[in-house]
């Protein structure tokens, strides 16, 4: 007879009644279900306990990476799995789960597992955004999250003992990002707003920040996989790092130069009529294009 493992689910919430119930209905058979609740005014504590989660409350945070540490301990079972509350799981998860276990859990205490994210109601396939690993099933004790936002947690017990499950035939997280590209844009500047910077004014340079921008947008730029909406999301995200330079820079005292590098970021591609054309590099500044090319050449290489 084939061994079932135990599983302990932590939750983090704060408001999430509209998302909630689509998590819990896709996790019924934990073990144990635990909710840590950020004082959340809505009915996300009664949908909770209705389920037969234990919850534990805590005051509001900017960023819940740096906390989830302090509730792992919480767990009673051997094996952990962290999910957000916008995010679920597929009907054969359970079975999925208990399948890593089984084959792979003598050599390795983590697995980073792929996520579908929706963004205005699409599943992105491309900008970055798949498949986009999550290190969210884990051995107790074994994994520990980095302060900030959207940080990848360290495997305590060494990189080799993490496993990256390779889709697309492999259990994934669902995630429902963004309901719109208004609630996109408010949520990247309040991560902005609350993130970490480096306190050390020698390690600042507003044109690194530039850089960055187009590089992110090069980056992000699909419009073959998702359309219109890549254009958007690509251009929310090559401002944000241009508001997070901003942002720096003052919170240092607003001493350093801003340098004279062009600072409004433009597309690296133009649609053509069936494909998408790249604009010449010499049409990017000349510092910006050295950047990219080095970030290309180490991708590369």
């Amino acid at each position: 007879m084939t061994r079932e493992h135990a599983i302990s689910l932590i939750v983090h919430t704060r408001n999430s009644e509209a998302t909630l119930p689509r998590l819990l209905d896709s996790t019924r058979w934990a073990a144990e279900r635990i909710l840590i609740d950020m004082q959340s005014r809505d009915a996300t504590i009664e949908i909770a306990q209705a389920a037969g989660c234990r919850v534990l409350n805590t005051p509001v945070v900017d960023a819940v990476d740096p906390i989830r540490n302090q509730y792992l301990g919480e767990a009673s079972q051997e094996w952990i799995l962290v999910l957000d509350s916008d995010e679920y799981l597929a009907a054969d998860a359970y079975e999925a789960l208990q399948q890593l276990i089984r084959e792979h859990g003598a050599n390795f205490d983590a697995f980073a597992l792929p996520r579908f994210n929706s963004v205005a109601g699409h599943i992105m396939r491309g900008s970055g955004f798949y498949p986009d690993h999550q290190v969210r099933f884990f051995r107790k004790g074994t994994v520990a999250w980095q302060s900030g936002h959207h940080h990848l947690p360290t495997v305590l017990t060494g990189p080799l003992r993490l496993r990256r499950l390779e889709p697309p035939h492999c259990l994934h997280i669902h995630h429902e990002n963004y309901a719109d590209v208004a609630s996109f844009l408010e949520r990247q500047l309040r991560y902005a707003l609350t993130d970490d910077y480096d306190a050390d004014p020698a390690n600042f340079d507003f044109g690194s920040y530039v850089a960055e921008a187009y590089a992110e947008f090069a980056r992000r730029h699909e419009p073959l996989q998702d359309g219109e909406l890549s254009t958007a999301v690509a251009t929310v995200l090559a401002w944000d790092r241009i508001v997070r330079g901003l942002i720096h820079w003052e919170r240092l005292g607003r001493q350093q130069p801003l340098n004279g590098a062009f600072s409004l970021p433009i597309a690296l591609a133009v649609p053509g009529k069936q494909t998408w054309k790249t604009v010449p590099m010499r049409n990017v500044p000349r510092e910006i294009s050295r950047w990219i090319r080095r970030r290309v050449w180490r991708r590369r290489h």
